[in-house]
């Protein structure tokens, strides 16, 4: 152990031999990484992973190699042979990639003393090969002792290093640079120990170039820009890998949070089917035994008289009436499923027309009289003077989805619904001055088969598809739905149907106004 560090001492450049130890300890540790990251790739990809990390380290190991025999100074002339200098290159990567894959392609005990032994014995070839090309004027004896040690030291500290690198240890990546760095650095400074020199006489004042420095410089640099080839190689492969992993870990998210909406869909939509087919069924039991009930509650030979008529006509009209109302429900329940199927299956086709906006917004008002009057809810309507190219059905549709969500969620006073002009487009309004609705659920209620968690929502029921739709269907207009709240002052959604506009009259007028006094005027 002496004998190596005094070598090291007096018969080195410091200089060199610290830029030797920082490039190996840089190569090992890139390799490390690469030899760690390959272990945890499928077969079909660790085999490239694996010759990444064996020529990194091949190149790494003979670069270390080279420099620290450049910071050799015998009191002698020196030279390199240059082909036995290029075939130990050779020697150091076949071997370093056949050590590397058999130690990683297989991962059992054995084959990692396999493959480290393969390595330590590859380093060795490639050190003394590098040292017989490494002439020099004078008489050369080795010291066996030294020459043995540090092919020993090779193996055993090649074999440590894979099978720290084989651990699932946070430490193991600089477990194997530390353990690799000293079998590289101890084999390489106790085989020069082994390598002594009596020199032939020369003449005075002689001394090896200073070139050889410079060549040491332009070896680190070269290497340290292959292993950071390397490296980068793997951080790009990594970060791509784990971007990957991040989008299939999104994908399984959106796709587990779409089941169990689906899930909860089916769920709402079953008691949501039952409630109205419960009141069909049960309201059409009644109209089939009306007749005899009526009947049976007879004298015995007393006639059915008009009066009699009246009671059962009237029962059976109060029937009906619910079944119609059950009736309709079901049918929108049914419509919206049918709408979300088509319009997912991008089976949707626009019957575009020419239409004025303000008939509309007056069909809808009275469709949804009804429901404001038990809601204790004022709509209102306004409409600018226009006429409009799109599909009105859809627009209606849209409308109805709108309208029917503010009465039955919004708990407001006051609803608005407008038509405005916008550019060459037009746009529909529906405000209302309810609870509003918080902004961490805005987008949220835009997705299918989704209802925000309320107990007031769960009671109003519904199948969750009304927002959707109409989202999908603005964008087939080649527009978009927009959304404004504030928890505790209302809502706001606007439509935006783009390019749609035939004729224009800037005037805004009170709708429902208009209408009742063009009733009045046609009865008169």
């Amino acid at each position: 152990m002496l004998t190596v560090l005094h070598s090291v001492h007096s018969e080195h450049d410091i200089a060199l031999v610290l830029l030797a130890a920082l490039l190996c300890t840089f190569g090992s540790w890139v390799v490390s990484s690469l030899y760690r990251h390959a272990l945890r790739r499928p077969n079909t990809q660790a085999v490239i992973w694996y010759f990444v990390a064996a020529v990194t380290s091949g190149i790494a190991i003979w670069c270390t190699h080279f420099i620290a025999i450049l910071a050799y100074q015998p009191n002698a002339p020196v030279s390199f042979n240059l082909n036995l200098t290029f075939a130990s290159l050779m020697i150091a990567i076949l071997g370093c990639t056949i050590g590397i894959m058999t130690a990683g392609m297989f991962k059992t005990k054995l084959t990692t003393v396999i493959g480290g032994t393969i390595f330590g014995l590859s380093v060795s070839a490639m050190h003394y090969t590098g040292m017989v090309a490494y002439r020099v004027d004078g008489i050369v004896t080795w010291d066996k002792t030294y020459l043995v040690a540090s092919v020993i030291l090779a193996v055993l500290l090649s074999t440590l290093a894979l099978f720290l690198g084989g651990k699932r240890r946070n430490r193991s990546t600089a477990g194997m640079t530390i353990a690799l760095s000293l079998g590289i650095i101890a084999l390489h400074f106790t085989g020069v120990a082994a390598f002594n020199v009596i020199p032939f006489e020369f003449s005075a004042g002689f001394s090896n170039p200073d070139e050889f420095k410079l060549i040491a410089f332009v070896i680190a640099g070269t290497a340290s820009m292959i292993v950071l080839g390397g490296l980068f190689t793997y951080y790009v492969e990594n970060r791509t890998r784990m971007e990957s992993i991040e989008e299939l870990r999104k994908a399984r998210d959106e796709a587990e949070s779409a089941s169990r909406a689906k899930s909860e869909f089916m769920s709402v939509l079953s008691h949501e089917l039952r409630t109205p087919l419960t009141i069909i069924i049960g309201y059409a039991g009644f109209l089939s035994v009306l007749k005899d009930k009526t009947t049976s509650k007879l004298k015995p030979g007393e006639p059915i008289t008009e009066t009699h008529f009246n009671t059962v006509g009237d029962q059976a009209q109060q029937y009906g009436e619910r079944v119609k109302v059950a009736g309709k429900h079901l049918l929108t329940i049914i419509n919206e499923i049918l709408d979300y199927t088509s319009i997912e299956l991008n089976d949707i086709t626009l019957a575009k027309t020419a239409f004025d906006p303000r008939e509309v917004l007056v069909e809808v008002q009275d469709q949804f009289k009804g429901l404001a009057g038990e809601k204790n809810t004022m709509l209102e309507i306004e409409c600018d003077e226009m006429t409009v190219m799109a599909d009105r059905s859809r627009c209606q549709q849209i409308l109805i989805n709108l309208i029917g969500n503010a009465l039955k969620f919004s708990q407001a006073s006051k609803i608005s619904v407008r038509a405005k002009l916008q550019g060459k487009g037009f746009r529909f309004e529906v405000e209302d001055n309810g609870r509003g609705i918080p902004q961490k659920d805005l987008e949220l209620i835009f997705q299918a088969f989704t209802q925000l968690e309320d107990s007031d929502n769960r009671k109003e029921g519904g199948t969750g598809l009304g927002l959707s739709i109409s989202k999908k269907l603005s964008v087939a207009h080649g527009g978009e739905i927009n959304v404004e709240s504030k928890v505790g002052s209302g809502t706001k959604f606007s439509v935006v149907i783009p390019d749609s506009l035939v004729t224009e009259k800037v005037e805004t007028r009170n709708v429902r106004a208009d209408y009742k006094e063009r009733n009045i005027t046609l009865a008169a």
